[in-house]
Order: C-alpha cells, then sequence, then structure tokens
C-alpha cells in the first residue's frame, strides 16, 4: 500500500517522467481551452491573440512542452493594435512610446488657440477594435471688442476679433495720433484673449516755432509745427554746437530733446611772428572765423603764392600759411685782390673777406641790415691793401743780347713785374717775367734768375740736321 502511494506521488511531480504543467498566461494571447492539469514533453499549443492584439510580423504563436518540464515562446508574439493619428484640427499630440493599444497621448493647442475638453487621450478597446477615448477640440481665442477713443475712429472695428488679427486707429482732422496706431489680439498666461497695447490718443499738438541764438535752422522750414514734425539746427561761423542738432514735437507739445545752443568757439591770443606782425592789435581772444592780416617786418619780402592771413578755426586754433614772408636778399658784394666767403647773401647774414697774398684786409667782415624800404650791407665793402707798401727792389738783372721793360727805372715797388725779350737771332730760355716781392719788411727780391738769349743760328742747325737726315735716307 506504502509503494502504490508513492509511485503515485513521483508521477504527479514535474519534470520527473517530462511532463508540464498548465502552459502560461499572457496578457496579449490566450492558449486553447479547456486546459489541463498537465501536459506530455513535445507538445505545441497554438494560441490566440486577445482582442486589441494582432499577430506579430515573423512570430509565432506556439509554446512547446520541453524535455525539462517547462514551456517555450517567442516573447511579443502578439502586439497591440494601433489607433492611428488622431485628428485634432489647430492642434498636435504628444507621445512617448507608440500609438498601439494601451498607449497614452497628450494634447497642446496651437498658438492663439485653446483646448476645449481633457489634454490627454488613450487608446482602449471597444467591440474588438481599438481607438482614442478623447479627442478634444481647439478652439480659437477671441478678444473683446477694441477700445473706441475719442476724437478719432477705428478701422474695420465692426466684426469679431480673434488671436492675431489687427485693429488701425485714425484721427480727426487738426488731431495727432499718439501711441501706436495698430494693436492686435493676443493672449496672456491664461491664454485669455487681450490686446497687445493701449489704443492710441487723438490730441492737439502744437509746439512754438524754434529759435536757437547764433543758430540756423537746416530743415523743418516754416513757423507752425505738430506731432512727430522735426527741426535740424546748425551754428553761424564761429560757434560750436552743444546738445542735439535734431529736435522732434512731441505729444506734450514741447521739443524734445531741448533745444540746443550755439556757443560762440574763440581762439587764444593771435600768434606771433619773428617775420611778420599785425596789422591792427586784437586781445587775448578772438572768435572763430576772425581774419587777421600780417605785414612783414623790415628786412622781409611776400612769399609767391602764400597768403598773409591768419584764421581763428572752429576748433579753437590758429591757421597760416608757412612762411609766408621771406627774407630779402642784399646785393652780392665784391673785393678787389680778394674773395667773399658766404653762403647766401639773405637778411641778417654775415659775410667774410680774404685777400690775395700781398693785400692786408682793412675789415673781415659785413652784415645785410634792413635800409630803407630794402636791406643793404651795414658797411661799404672792406678792401684789400697792398702790403709792404715801402719795399722796393733793385734794377732788374740786365742779360746779354736781351733787354727788359723796365726802362731806366732803379727802384720797383713791391708787386712790380718786369718782362724780357731778346734781340733778333736769339732766343729766350728761362722766365720771361719776373716779380718783385718782399724779403722782410723793409726789402725786396726778384722771384727768379733773369733768362738768358742764346744764339739763333745753332738753334737752327741743331733742329735742322735730323730733317737733312731723313731726307738722305729717302733719296730725295
Amino acid at each position: 500500500m506504502a509503494l502504490r502511494w508513492l509511485c503515485a506521488m513521483l508521477l504527479a511531480l514535474p519534470g520527473v517522467w517530462g511532463v508540464c504543467q498548465q502552459p502560461p498566461r499572457f496578457v496579449f494571447a490566450e492558449p486553447p481551452t479547456p486546459l489541463k492539469e498537465s501536459y506530455p514533453t513535445g507538445i505545441e499549443l497554438r494560441y490566440k491573440c486577445r482582442p486589441g492584439y494582432v499577430m506579430a510580423s515573423g512570430k509565432s504563436p506556439k509554446v512547446t512542452c520541453l524535455s525539462n518540464s517547462s514551456w517555450s515562446a517567442t516573447s511579443d508574439f502578439c502586439i497591440g493594435k494601433s489607433c492611428g493619428l488622431p485628428d485634432i484640427r489647430n492642434g498636435k499630440f504628444n507621445y512617448t512610446t507608440n500609438l498601439l493599444f494601451g498607449a497614452t497621448i497628450t494634447y497642446t493647442c496651437n498658438i492663439g488657440y485653446r483646448l476645449v475638453g481633457k489634454p490627454s487621450a488613450q487608446c482602449v478597446l471597444k467591440d474588438k477594435e481599438v481607438y482614442w477615448d478623447n479627442i478634444p477640440e481647439c478652439d480659437s481665442i477671441p478678444c473683446s471688442p477694441p477700445p473706441v477713443i475719442e476724437n478719432g475712429q477705428l478701422i474695420n472695428g465692426d466684426r469679431d476679433f480673434t488671436f492675431g488679427m489687427a485693429v488701425s486707429y485714425s484721427c480727426d482732422r487738426d488731431f495727432a495720433l499718439i501711441g501706436n496706431a495698430t494693436i492686435h489680439c493676443t493672449v496672456d498666461d491664461n491664454l485669455e484673449g487681450m490686446w497687445s497695447g493701449p489704443a492710441p490718443e487723438c490730441k492737439v499738438v502744437r509746439c512754438e516755432n524754434p529759435k536757437v541764438k547764433n543758430g540756423k535752422r537746416l530743415s523743418g522750414f516754416g513757423t507752425k509745427h505738430t506731432y512727430k514734425n522735426t527741426v535740424t539746427f546748425g551754428c553761424n561761423p564761429g560757434h560750436l554746437l552743444n546738445g542735439s542738432g535734431v529736435v522732434t514735437c512731441e505729444a506734450d507739445s514741447t521739443w524734445k530733446p531741448p533745444l540746443p545752443t550755439c556757443d560762440p568757439i574763440y581762439c587764444g591770443p593771435a600768434p606771433q611772428f619773428l617775420f611778420a606782425e599785425s596789422e591792427r592789435a586784437v586781445g587775448d581772444s578772438s572768435l572763430a572765423g576772425t581774419k587777421l592780416m600780417y605785414r612783414c617786418k623790415p628786412g622781409y619780402t611776400a612769399a609767391h603764392g602764400m597768403s598773409s592771413v591768419v584764421t581763428c578755426l572752429s576748433d579753437g586754433t590758429w591757421s597760416a600759411d608757412p612762411d609766408f614772408c621771406i627774407r630779402q636778399e642784399c646785393p652780392h658784394p665784391m673785393i678787389e685782390n680778394g674773395d667773399v666767403i658766404a653762403d647766401n647773401f639773405l637778411f641778417e647774414t654775415v659775410v667774410t673777406f680774404i685777400c690775395h697774398s700781398g693785400y692786408e684786409l682793412k675789415k673781415s667782415s659785413a652784415k645785410c641790415v634792413v635800409s630803407g624800404d630794402g636791406v643793404d650791407w651795414d658797411t661799404a665793402p672792406p678792401y684789400c691793401k697792398r702790403q709792404f707798401p715801402d719795399v722796393l727792389c733793385g734794377e732788374p738783372p740786365t742779360i746779354d743780347n736781351g733787354m727788359h721793360n723796365g726802362g731806366k727805372d732803379t727802384e720797383f715797388v713791391h708787386g712790380s713785374t718786369v718782362a724780357y725779350k731778346c734781340n733778333d737771332g736769339f732766343i729766350l730760355v728761362g722766365e720771361a717775367f719776373l716779380q718783385c716781392i718782399a724779403r722782410d719788411q723793409y726789402s725786396g727780391v726778384w722771384n727768379k734768375p733773369p733768362p738768358e738769349c742764346r744764339g739763333g743760328a745753332n738753334i737752327i742747325i741743331v733742329g735742322i740736321l735730323p730733317l737733312l737726315l731723313a731726307m738722305l735716307v729717302m733719296n730725295i
């Protein structure tokens, strides 16, 4: 009896003889019925997709009892049906997985629309089909009628206004529109319709005729000025604009920014020049645009192509041509028996002089100075005086067959020169001129030995002998 009970227990244990217990259960599929308490190894059961699910492509709905008493099956062989894209006008939906059975989505509306209904939906089963259990609507957001204004009117204001629509205003004659002429329907944080701004005003705006001392108008001429009229100012010569040069007539009938001022511009003291002076006296300051005429100082003259007018500029500085006066030139000095040393002969130049040998300079320099309406040397040109005036040479040496031109004089002063010549038939050999030079401060001497006069025949023979020999050689 005990053995029979033990055998029954062993047969009932799973896996002992290769049997499987009841097949697995799936959310998406159901096994064939009726179910048994156990199944033998190798048996296959074909499952059927539950409502809301369909067979997955490429997968088998069969499960098999294995030799280890477990069931084998492919995963997710049934998948949920798709609810498809929900149709929501003027809106869109958001999802994080898919659109299959069991999925949940949320709705949002486009700008200018607000959601009417639940903000989410689920893909659910009904009558063995799936569908979205909720599709809300996106209604356009309306604005209340636009505000009316005094002394003006709406353009196309007799209609309903929703998000994005605009309305414009205009003013009656002689009234200016202050603010934005157009406002549009928008929304607040609570998705309630509201206008983008307040309605404009229609006002009478008149600004006084603007005037700026020492200034002038460059635009905006006329005497009547209304809202947003502009006037542009500039300053008269010698004045600097302080403030904005462009002003606008604003809603409170005043000019903004405030009218500018034209402040005078001054230069400092008139410039000083070494070569010129102003024709009239001026103070320590001069208004910009002031022109001063200068005249050249004595010793100077106007430079060609240069203006002697000096002008006070708008930046507070004086302008002038460079070196509009140049130095005058003295006559070129000359000195007998000497030379002048100088780079030029212009006003205030000092020149120096040197004498030739044998002469003594009595004054070494001269300066070019003012003289009348021009310039001249401050003194008469110096001269070169002969040195050693009492130094004498005796009678020049006499020569044979010749003579000198000293005549019968027996004394010759320093620097005297005599010339020698030969009688006919004789030729002069040596220096033809002798000069009396100083030996010391008391006596002189002739600077060279006298020449000689040699016989002319001997010289002719010496000179003609080579010619005769050449003629004999050539058999002439």
